[in-house]
């Protein structure tokens, strides 16, 4: 008989093409002539075959594992074993198993003895009827990074007759932190290592590769030939493959487990029991794979964002996702992390193979929560319940970020703002209630830092008077509330021209009563020219007051005509001593966006800013709608990518991790990507740095920002530096981190080189000037009944 002829006969005849691809045994039963012939050849024919033959020691364990109840000596095993053999000589007893690979032939017990003290001592945590019954079940398992550590587990227990398993990729040295294979294996394809591990394991387990992984042409085969998968173990990196598994296990009815390995994250998909369920929970919509077939890892992140669930994230997986193509290259897998979720996932696997009450659902085996440190109170033995879906990524942010200030008016406030209002002049016109309403709310359209919106407007006997609410804007960035008196500038502007447009006289008096620094600005009205009274040289603006906004949205770049040029500075230096300052060149523009993304980068990586910030952030249009303040992230016009990035921004203990490794080049992309479509990014500045400066700097501002609105040019303020500057120089970096300060330092040399400004000068606002498309939205305001008080 020939050699092929041969391996017909004792190979599995599922696998005969298997030993070719290098990952099946021969197997070799000596009883029979033709398999002793070609076991001689092999042993005289090949010098590099390692021979183990232990087959005295497995016969002696087996015939002791049939006597469980009695204490067997040495004498009465002997006798047990040469009762068994029944006169086989050893050499031919049971088979022989050749490994090419390894050029190792083994001695091992034939397959239903082998099956029989191999799996032993699964009893009864698997009972003998269970185990018959896992020996006809089939799994399948795409991936092998988790997923080696799922097929193994299911190998040692023996819980599946057959395993399929896909991945397309070979072993890479960075993949050996949590493959367990050894270090000979580089280079070999995952699927062939893998199935010989499990051929050393259990030479008798049935294993289909498909080394070529899962796609859209193959998964039919891999779900269905030779008999449909009982379950699905999905491990794979690959998005739409993930959700084309599912849609096509769901139509077979194929349960779907996953892990995740990170916080011991199983997830559970019955499509056995429930056929119309929708997949991954719901969590990704009607989401189809041929949507994010091709898309870069960039644009896949928010998917990935919504199938792992970003609000339940460990801290360390969050923040080593600010750091993928940073400093790392992709997403981090630790090898304890797989192999708990391998044997946690097998065990799923499992007890749905047997019929066990396993409902759909996610599942954590949190160790981190459940074996605490000795500050935490230890978490219950239970591991986290199970949800049908993860919260959503709208979810409230997490206790780290600063609680908002109050949203009305605080009563004493108010009332002792009444008594300070500075008597008025004989002949100011008293506002009847829409008057006073209109010019309030021309007034508090006007922009503020985080949309704070820090002012409190108090009218009595023609007297208006424009409070500074400093609850609402105090801040580690905002030094001595200079920030909020900008915003407090601009309102009076938009008060002034809104008056005028109701055909009044207006006189402003800043800060009216001395020491009184609350009382920002007082404003009295009249029918007729006055003597103090404003100028009207700027009431063509009033009509952009309600177009005004702050516009994200980025744009190709394009020179700013100098028609626009000369009227923004106009507009600037109509306020005496205001002056506008323009970077335009690209060597500019580049330098000013590192700056800014720097700047940036070290607000979120300081404590105290980065609860300042977050304070700031409406996550949801819910949320923002209700509050009516802050800034609704989806204002920032980011990429969805980004905007996950954004997400996982919000929890300090994040942020901590990344500053700590010293990370966050990602955090200054943004800023990156806004200048990239700049025509100019602009300072505005007054010469002195006291408050009734940066009132006046307010005015400017206001001025130069309607005037870009009427003229078609997106403004967006860029307002970290300057006032993390004025912290730094006129402040001494009080209540700054030494890091921060360090960063700062260093950020003003090369902020000096390009804006023409000393220690003394007030730098009211950064902004950018673009073309951009409309806005996506618009920040909202207050009601009047929660900022004015009249009477």
């Amino acid at each position: 008989m020939t050699t092929t002829s041969w391996q017909q006969l004792i190979s599995h005849p599922s696998q005969r093409d298997a030993e070719s691809a290098g990952w099946w045994p021969r197997f070799f039963r000596p009883a029979r002539e033709e398999d002793a012939e070609l076991l001689g050849r092999l042993l005289r024919d090949d010098p590099r075959v390692q021979v183990f033959d232990t087959i005295d020691r497995q016969l002696r364990d087996l015939v002791k594992t049939r006597h469980p109840r009695r204490t067997l000596g040495d004498q009465e095993i002997a006798r047990l074993v040469d009762e068994h053999l029944r006169g086989v000589p050893r050499l031919s007893y049971g088979v022989w198993v050749h490994y090419p690979w390894s050029h190792r032939l083994v001695h091992l017990l034939d397959e239903a003895e082998f099956v029989e003290l191999r799996t032993n001592r699964n009893k009864y945590k698997i009972s003998a009827a269970e185990q018959a019954t896992l020996a006809g079940r089939r799994i399948g398992v795409v991936g092998l990074s988790v997923g080696q550590s799922v097929a193994l587990t299911i190998a040692l227990e023996r819980s599946a007759g057959e395993l399929r398993i896909a991945d397309f990729d070979d072993l890479e040295l960075s993949n050996m932190n949590r493959i367990r294979t050894g270090v000979h294996n580089l280079d070999v394809p995952k699927v062939v290592a893998t199935a010989r591990d499990i051929a050393e394991l259990d030479p008798f387990l049935q294993v289909k590769c498909f080394s070529e992984g899962v796609n859209s042409d193959n998964l039919e085969r891999f779900l269905l030939e030779g008999g449909k998968l009982d379950i699905a173990v999905d491990e794979c990196d690959s998005l739409d493959i993930k959700l084309e598994l599912r849609l096509r296990a769901r139509a077979h009815r194929i349960p779907v487990v996953m892990d995740t390995s990170d916080r011991g994250l199983i997830d559970v998909e019955r499509f056995d029991l429930e056929p119309d369920r929708p997949i991954l929970h719901g969590l990704v919509g009607d989401l189809r794979p041929e949507r994010i077939r091709g898309l870069s890892t960039e644009d896949k992140v928010p998917y990935v964002m919504q199938i792992i669930g970003q609000d339940t994230l460990s801290t360390r997986f969050a923040a080593t996702l600010l750091e993928v193509q940073q400093t790392v290259s992709t997403w981090p897998q630790l090898g304890s992390a797989v192999v708990h979720g391998g044997a946690a996932a097998a065990d799923t696997a499992r007890r749905i193979a047997l019929g066990e009450p396993v409902r759909s659902g996610r599942y954590y085996v949190d160790l981190e929560q459940i074996i605490s440190g000795p500050e935490q109170e230890p978490a219950a033995a239970v591991a986290t319940p199970p949800a049908s879906a993860t919260p959503p990524a709208s979810a409230t942010p997490p206790a780290s970020a600063t609680p908002p200030a109050s949203a009305t008016p605080r009563p004493a406030l108010a009332a002792a703002s009444l008594a300070r209002l500075p008597a008025g002049e004989a002949g100011a016109v008293e506002l009847d209630r829409e008057q006073l309403r209109r010019l309030v709310e021309a007034g508090i359209a006007a922009p503020s830092g985080g949309n704070c919106q820090p002012w409190l407007w108090v009218y009595e006997a023609g007297r208006l008077g424009l409070f500074h609410d400093r609850a609402r804007s105090e801040s580690l960035a905002d030094f001595q509330g200079a920030g909020g008196v900008v915003a407090l500038g601009a309102a009076a502007e938009n008060v002034v021209l809104a008056a005028h447009r109701e055909g009044l006289s207006v006189r402003v008096s800043p800060f009216p009563r001395e020491g009184d620094d609350d009382l920002t600005a007082a404003f009295e009205f009249f029918g007729a020219p006055v003597r103090g009274a404003e100028g009207h040289a700027m009431d063509a603006l009033a009509d952009a007051i309600g177009l005004r906004h702050t516009n994200r949205r980025q744009s190709g770049r394009a020179a700013l005509a100098d028609e626009h040029r000369e009227a923004l500075a106009a507009a600037v230096r109509s306020v005496p001593g205001a002056d506008l300052q323009l970077l335009e060149s690209p060597a500019e523009l580049e330098e000013v966006a590192a700056l800014i993304g720097a700047g940036d980068r070290a607000r979120l990586l300081a404590q105290r800013t980065h609860a300042d910030m977050m304070k700031e952030i409406r996550w949801t249009e819910a949320e923002a709608a209700a509050r009516r303040d802050g800034i609704f992230a989806g204002a920032f016009e980011l990429s969805p990518a980004d905007l996950a990035g954004f997400r996982i921004c919000r929890d300090w203990r994040t942020m901590d991790l990344v500053r700590r490794w010293g990370g966050g080049g990602a955090l200054e992309k943004m800023a990156h990507k806004a200048v990239a479509g700049a025509m100019a990014v602009a300072l505005i500045t007054m010469p002195r740095a006291g408050l009734a400066d940066y009132f006046q700097g307010g005015r400017a501002l206001e001025r130069a920002w309607l005037t870009a609105t009427q003229r078609g040019i997106a403004v967006y303020p860029m307002a970290t530096l300057p006032y993390l500057f004025a912290r730094l120089v006129r402040g001494g970096g009080e209540g700054m981190d030494p890091e921060t300060v360090e960063v700062a330092r260093a950020l003003r040399e090369r902020y000096l080189r390009l804006f023409d400004v000393a220690d003394a000068t007030a730098e009211i606002l950064l902004f950018r000037l673009s073309l951009a498309g409309p806005a996506s939205t618009r920040s909202l305001r207050r009601p009047l009944e929660e900022v004015l008080v009249a009477r």
